[in-house]
Parts: structure tokens; C-alpha cells; sequence
């Protein structure tokens, strides 16, 4: 959902349609689509440079109406973001095996540590449940939010495959930049 988030950042209603789109080949439930739309939608939030805690308001609009146990999971991360206990949290959100709760999880990391990029992955990472998820979740708004220079050196030297993803990920802003032009 990253990509679409970023490919999509100035066209919301497009961003919405693409994701659908995504996420409806492999998880017909509507949950699953809130899901996939809120995620890519965080990520717009981030690049947009919207301040984290106006995220839960603006995602519940954007999302509003798709799926109740979505809106409820998103709900959960606001009563929870002041608690000390960060497993007690966690634990009230869920363990991320579907698509709500992973969104959820990610967003409750991103939020408790929203300057710091390595403890959002790290505590996602971390996590009783599916952990990878929520951890990419996590890191691709973090990502978003605070720019690439918040990735630690040392992570980005020891990724498998950096020159495909650097292949990638020129693709992607050649893309978004022709998309720009284009409309």
C-alpha cells in the first residue's frame, strides 16, 4: 500500500480507487480494503507532512463508512496512545493477523515514536503477532513522515538486494514525476 500512498499522495479519491483495486485481489473482505486504503493513506498523511496527531481524525474521514471493525481498530489506537505500557497496548490492538489490526498496530508505533524511524520498525518488529507486517506498516509512514535520511546507515548498507530496490525505487519517483506532467 506504500507505493500507492506515494504515487497517489495529490489525487485522494485515485489513491482510494488504486488501493481498492489492490487489496480486493487478495482480500475480498471489506475490513481487508479499509485496511489497504487506510495504510496507503497514512503514507499520504506522512508525505504530506500532516502533524501525527491529526492522523486518526483525518484517516476515520477518509475511510468512514467502508468497514465498522476498521473504524473501531483506529478507535482502539486513540485510548491506548497514553498508556505506559506499550505490551498492554499492543495487546488491547491485536496481534496484526488481519488487516485492521495491522494497520492499527503500525499506526499506534508510529505514533508513540513519530521522530524516530528506527524504534517505529524496532517495536513493530517486535510484536506478538505478525510482527513483518506490522513492522512495514509502521516504517513506510514513519519513512514517509521523516524522509529517508531516518533510515540508520547501517540498515541500508546490509538490505539484500539494494540495487534492486534502488532500481525500484527510481522507477517509482520517474513515475510519479511523469504523473505529475501528465495531469
Amino acid at each position: 500500500a506504500a507505493p500507492i500512498g506515494y504515487l497517489y499522495q495529490h489525487d485522494p479519491e485515485r489513491l482510494k480507487e488504486v488501493a481498492h483495486a489492490s487489496g480486493i485481489c487478495t482480500h475480498g473482505h471489506p475490513t481487508a480494503d479499509a485496511a489497504c486504503i487506510g495504510a496507503a493513506y497514512l503514507v499520504k498523511l506522512a508525505l504530506d507532512g500532516i502533524s501525527p496527531d491529526q492522523m486518526i481524525p483525518m484517516l476515520r474521514s477518509f475511510t468512514r463508512g467502508i468497514s465498522k471493525e476498521f473504524d473501531e481498530a483506529i478507535l482502539r489506537v486513540r485510548a491506548c496512545l497514553q498508556w505506559e505500557d506499550d505490551e498492554k497496548a499492543l495487546s488491547y490492538l491485536g496481534e496484526g493477523w488481519v488487516g485492521e489490526e495491522a494497520v492499527a498496530l503500525a499506526l499506534y508505533c508510529f505514533l508513540r515514536y513519530p521522530e524516530d524511524y528506527e524504534r517505529v520498525v524496532i517495536r513493530g518488529a517486535n510484536t506478538n503477532g505478525d510482527a513483518d507486517s506490522i513492522a512495514c506498516i509502521g516504517g513506510s509512514i514513519s519513512g514517509a513522515f521523516l524522509g529517508i535520511d531516518a533510515i540508520p546507515d547501517h540498515w541500508v548498507e546490509r538490505i539484500e538486494k539494494s540495487e534492486y530496490l534502488n532500481v525500484l525505487a527510481e522507477r517509482l519517483a520517474a513515475k510519479k514525476e511523469s504523473m505529475r506532467h501528465a495531469g
